[in-house]
């Protein structure tokens, strides 16, 4: 107890942009990655913030992955676009846990057609 070193958000970083894939060496994160990380920490939830505006501002950059650096001024600017308090974020990003710890429903544009129903056989 008290062994586990305190979560630092360049760590959770490295961990994220390795999340799914062990052999990436965690310099760089993807889209999808920094999306799922944003999820897990309950910021990105479609409503207030949504996976538009994090492509959007992360497609900025001309790149498909983002490097450290780049990826604070992503944040910044987030943050800065939804009116985010800045520390808080990133707070939450550090404390959100391990990629995995907490189940994350990522949205899948097929999702739609598995409740979808003609307006005939709707009921009013």
């Amino acid at each position: 107890m008290g062994d586990e070193e305190a979560a630092t958000l360049e760590g959770q970083f490295y961990e994220f942009s390795r999340m799914l894939d062990n052999k990436r060496d965690g310099t760089t994160i993807t889209l999808y990655r920094s999306d799922f990380w944003m999820r897990q920490a309950k910021l990105l939830d479609d409503r207030k913030l949504t996976m538009t505006d994090t492509g959007i501002l992360f497609n900025k950059f001309s790149k498909s992955e983002l490097d450290w650096d780049e990826w604070n001024q992503f944040l910044d600017e987030v943050c800065e676009l939804k009116e985010f308090d800045e520390e808080k974020c990133r707070e939450t990003l550090t404390n959100c846990g391990l990629p995995g710890q907490t189940p994350v429903l990522v949205p899948q544009y097929r999702d739609f057609f598995a409740t979808y129903k003609p307006k005939e056989k709707l009921p009013f």
